[in-house]
């Protein structure tokens, strides 16, 4: 699962996605709205509900082995979130601990989707299952593209995205409870602790 994220060094993306200003976030949380890369750069509530739907589902995550046959995403399209980092909780005795997952500041996209729903448009990242190196902690993960598959990730083009090779280089560390309230966006965040 991935419930926040961190964009750090939003420079990092202006090259890549031609000179867009992406704003940083310490703390991304679901009902925000993040930064999504579409055919442009968007800023996309993070909760995606189906069209149809009666009432709003706000998703946050979409699995990517039954993305292609779940009814919610049937009329989604993708899109690339802008990302450094990521939040997990671990649960310890009485207490769940988070911890930060990141890549020595590297930058990188998570795969999404995302549609409109009562004129708002919304989105969810999609999640796989963890490598070994990460199970540890949870057992799904972000579903991280590949920098050079980018647009045919976009063009809904059909191969493999996954980049397992940057998944496997991902570390982490405990950081303070800070970080669980989605108001709390700053360095403080992804300070390491210990516990």
């Amino acid at each position: 699962m991935c419930g926040r994220f961190t964009i750090r060094n939003a420079t990092a993306f202006k090259t890549q996605f031609g000179g867009a200003e992406i704003v940083p976030n310490f703390n991304a949380a679901p009902g925000q709205k993040i930064a999504a890369m579409t055919d442009k750069l968007n800023y996309i509530k993070w909760g995606f509900t189906p069209f149809w739907a009666d009432k709003p589902f706000n998703l946050v995550n979409a699995r990517s082995e039954t993305l292609s046959t779940k009814p919610s995403f049937e009329n989604s399209t993708r899109c690339l979130i802008p990302a450094d980092g990521w939040y997990e909780w671990k649960t310890n005795g009485d207490k769940k601990i988070p911890f930060y997952h990141h890549l020595e500041g590297e930058s990188f996209c998570f795969g999404g989707v995302y549609g409109g729903y009562r004129g708002e448009v919304g989105c969810a990242i999609i999640t796989t299952q963890a490598t070994d190196n990460l199970k540890e902690l949870h057992d799904r993960m972000p579903f991280i593209i590949q920098r050079s598959l980018y647009k045919d990730w976009l063009q809904n083009k059909d191969i493999n995205f996954f980049d397992e090779s940057l998944a496997k280089r991902i570390k982490f560390y405990p950081v303070s409870t800070y970080v669980n309230n989605p108001n709390h966006n700053d360095e403080n965040c992804i300070f390491e602790v210990l516990y």
